[in-house]
């Protein structure tokens, strides 16, 4: 029996070894690097060939769950090399063009983008005969032996008019091709690319190619992928930090600059690894399409917006590549965003006495602001990368925010107080800078991504107050108040990326040192406050990908060690000093087959409070509303166990997710004695908070109608009770989003996209049913189609107002009804020329502190 178990054991053994898949994205390579990654990922095969004689083969190609044999073949292509299997584990390779010269060069269309399987023959000049040929691979470029000193080159591509080059050098640099317009009647091709598949650590949406690369910006763009929700989150995963090209996205305004047509890919990112910060619950990651070429390239857009106030923004984007791999960009971003806002509230406070607030309030922002960037950029080689750049941004005269309200007060039942409430708060112009280095590098095996930051943002904010026409003389009628902060950070980040046995192996380490000044004085209302923060983050991280067959291991830990200094009035206070030491593990399985994909995930996470919420400041928003912070606040920690599958276009998850010190807003009586009636909103930690639910999407083709359809249902149970709060749900909570785009003839595209959010019962707080409704239609002109133009409506049904009941503390109920004007009309342009993809590579350290501040 033992040895039949031996016997079973091993055929198993072997079953699996003999099935060895590869799956890997090969993004612009050598075919020799290529060949010694596929080595490293077997053990039964032995992969032999001349390093020096497929160097210059460049290779970019998708393999997805490739046997050895198979990835090779697809791997070599139409290259001119020989492919021998001998037995049952040797795999030979040479080139069967053994020449001292190779014609190299990259073929693109007319808007710049890679020309896959184009032919290029080598003629002789004299006479036109056929010497040696070749195929473009799927990034454009080609390699063509041949051996004459100077030869004729054909270069065709069906629906391309063919070019003929005389070359007497080996590199021809980039080749455009140029449509050769013909009809073919009663004949039309049609053909489409799935919206999203699923990967390791998410799903990878296509975009170029489908639907998404129409919608303007890449902001627009974003709304329209498959998870995302109405509120800007993943479905489950909260909000997601955002790359492109592998460099951390500063500023959402930067996404403003991009165009859609720019993505290739946006792979969302449901289980990030150690390598994220500890405080990263997902990510979306944007990779660019590859294009070639030299000279000036640039873009320019403009928006506007028009509601109950309006929205205007405008982008310029230049640079400037030369043939030896340099890019020097400048950019630029200019907004006039104002936004009326306005709610009615009905609040009690029981405390020594009832007190009932009523009021009907508005909230006016103005602000316009800009933000530059200038950089360089130097592709060495392919192994090779570096980078700097600078980016500044500041108000254009003050950031203006204006409170006005009708109050009235009662106190047990009688009317005491009431009258026009007006707070105006002005944010002074002052400028931030922000520098990034980075180097992207690749020496032997081993791959190396390192990036520094320096941040210094300064921020000045007075605030001016009151309430008029009220009855009451014994209260200041009106109060100021001034805030001063001062922020810098300093970070660096090394990620190292090694080949191992069956996998990679991926580490490294993240450190950033934060200093922040808050200066806080008032008229009277509360106490000056002075807070001096200092916080030191030093991260090591490691994560291990094994593959084996169809499963793929992902399984890594974070240690992070935090440092942290608090003086309050010039006097260092140990208790909000507090000194930690974390470790964050994160680990998944993923099985893919042909037609299925399942992944059980678990994630772990830390979330340190903004340093805004750290203050001991009393703030000013009314004369019966206060509110502060909590330099006491313990760091939230999540863990959330995931089992996800796809098939085809159908996607779903089920979670469940424990918190543990979850922050959140808290309310209570400020000074009955000294200040009775006034409310404080300070913040808190929930001890615990349990999550559970499934999120479902949809997303298939039907025609020329791309459906992309979200479902979320969840569950909470809040501990609100150990807090103090007499009112508890546990009520199921949904979110719809329907999202439907049409390809329509002649370059136009329409879509109509729905969400709705039905009644809510969670925690302590009851909200009303609310969605909202918005079209868009646009065209592309130009015979390259980089002219284009968009109409928009936003909430055309005005049904996204914010409705609840909330018991947000001891004693305390809050009703309020918000509306952020959200019905507007609008209109979108941008152009470009000569685009050419931006190379920059670098990411961003200390990214975590950079939020919190």
């Amino acid at each position: 029996m033992k040895r039949l178990s031996f016997i079973l054991l091993l055929c198993a053994f072997v079953s699996v070894a003999s099935a060895q898949k590869v799956t890997y994205n090969f993004q612009d390579v050598t075919l020799s690097d290529a060949l010694r990654y596929i080595q490293a990922q077997t053990t039964n095969y032995e992969i032999t060939f001349i390093y020096d004689e497929l160097e210059d083969f460049r290779i970019t190609t998708h393999i997805q769950n490739k046997s050895i044999p198979d990835a090779i073949v697809q791997i070599v292509g139409f290259y001119p090399v020989r492919v021998v299997k001998s037995g049952a584990h040797e795999i030979y390779l040479e080139c069967t063009h053994k020449t001292d010269r190779h014609l190299k060069g990259t073929i693109i269309d007319e808007q710049g983008h890679p020309v896959a399987y184009a032919n290029i023959a080598i003629l002789n000049p004299a006479d036109s005969t056929l010497l040696s040929g070749g195929v473009s691979n799927e990034a454009g470029q080609f390699v063509v032996p041949y051996e004459q000193h100077k030869v004729l080159a054909r270069i065709s591509f069906i629906g391309y008019k063919t070019i003929y080059r005389l070359c007497t050098q080996e590199d021809m640099g980039t080749i455009q091709l140029h449509r050769d317009s013909y009809v073919v009647k009663g004949v039309e091709v049609k053909g489409s690319k799935r919206l999203a598949y699923a990967s390791d650590r998410g799903l990878i949406a296509n975009v170029k190619g489908t639907p998404l690369e129409q919608f303007g910006s890449v902001t627009e763009m974003l709304t329209h992928l498959p998870l995302m929700m109405s509120n800007g989150e993943i479905a489950g995963h909260g909000k997601p930090e955002i790359y492109i090209n592998n460099k951390k996205v500063r500023n959402e305004q930067e996404l403003d600059r991009y165009r859609s047509d720019e993505i290739l890919t946006a792979e969302i990112v449901t289980n990030p690894g150690p390598e994220y910060g500890a405080d990263v619950t997902s990510v979306i990651k944007l990779k660019t399409v590859r294009k070639t070429g030299e000279g000036w390239s640039g873009n320019f857009s403009a928006a506007y917006r028009q509601g109950k106030e309006y929205y205007a923004n405008g982008n310029a984007a230049l640079n400037y590549r030369t043939r030896n791999g340099m890019d020097f960009f400048a950019r630029g971003y200019l907004t006039d965003n104002n936004q009326l806002i306005t709610y009615t509230a009905n609040d009690q406070l029981q405390a020594s006495s009832t007190w009932d607030y009523k009021k009907s309030a508005e909230r006016l922002v103005r602000v316009k602001y800009y933000f530059a960037d200038l950089g360089w950029n130097w592709e060495i080689n392919e192994h090779h990368s570096l980078g700097l750049t600078y980016t500044a941004n500041n108000y254009i005269g003050d950031f203006k925010t204006l409170r006005t309200s009708d109050d009235q007060v009662w106190q047990d039942g009688k009317l005491v107080d009431g009258g026009h409430s007006v707070t105006t708060t002005l944010e002074k112009p002052r400028m931030t800078h922000a520098v990034n280095a980075y180097y992207v590098g690749v020496v032997g095996k081993w791959k190396i991504d390192f990036s520094a930051d320096y941040y210094d943002a300064h921020n000045l904010s007075e605030m001016d107050g009151g309430t008029y026409n009220s009855p009451r003389s014994d209260i200041q009628p009106n109060v100021s108040s001034r805030t001063n902060n001062a922020n810098q950070l300093l970070a660096e980040k090394l990620v190292i990326t090694a080949p191992v046995p069956k996998g990679d192996l991926t580490f490294g380490e993240e450190a950033s040192a934060v200093d922040r000044t808050s200066d806080f004085t008032q008229s009277g209302f509360s106490t000056d406050n002075n807070v001096h923060q200092e916080t030191t983050v030093w991260s090591l991280f490691a994560n291990y990908r094994l593959q084996l067959g169809k499963f793929s291991l992902n399984a890594g830990l974070r240690w992070q060690n935090e440092h942290n200094r608090y003086d309050q009035n010039g006097q260092r206070n140990d208790e909000m000093s507090p000194d930690y030491h974390a470790i964050i593990p994160r680990a998944s399985l993923t099985y893919k087959t042909d037609k299925w994909t399942h992944t059980l995930a678990y994630n772990c996470t830390r979330n340190n409070p903004p340093y805004s919420r750290l203050t001991t400041a009393v703030n000013y928003r009314s004369r019966y509303e206060y509110d502060t912070g909590n330099p006491y606040l313990q760091p939230q920690i999540s863990h959330t166990i995931s089992w996800s599958s796809q098939w085809k276009w159908l996607y779903a998850e089920l979670y469940y997710g424990y918190r543990k010190n979850v922050i959140t807003s808290f309310q209570s009586a400020y000074d009955d004695v000294n200040h009775p009636g006034v409310i404080i909103d300070d913040y808190r930690n929930i001890p615990w908070w349990y999550s559970y639910g499934i999120d479902l999407n949809c997303s298939p083709k039907i025609g020329i109608w791309q459906m992309n359809y979200t479902v979320s249902l969840g569950l909470s149970d809040w501990d609100v009770k150990g807090m103090g709060m007499p009112y508890k749900w546990n009520g199921l909570c949904a979110d719809f989003t329907l999202d439907n785009t049409f390809t329509l003839p002649h370059a136009w595209l329409l879509n109509i996209k729905g969400s709705v959010a039905p009644y809510q019962e969670s925690g302590s707080s009851q909200r009303k049913a609310t969605g909202s409704l918005g079209f868009r239609i646009s065209k592309q002109f130009l015979k390259d189609k980089s002219l284009s133009i968009a109409l928009l409506a936003n909430d055309i049904l005005h049904t996204q107002y914010t409705e609840m009941t909330a018991y947000g503390g001891i004693n305390i109920r809050t009703q309020f009804k918000q509306y952020n004007d959200s019905r507007r009309v609008g209109i979108n342009l941008s152009w470009k020329f000569n685009a050419t993809r931006s190379r920059y590579k670098g990411s961003h350290a200390g990214q975590s502190e950079r939020n919190r501040l």
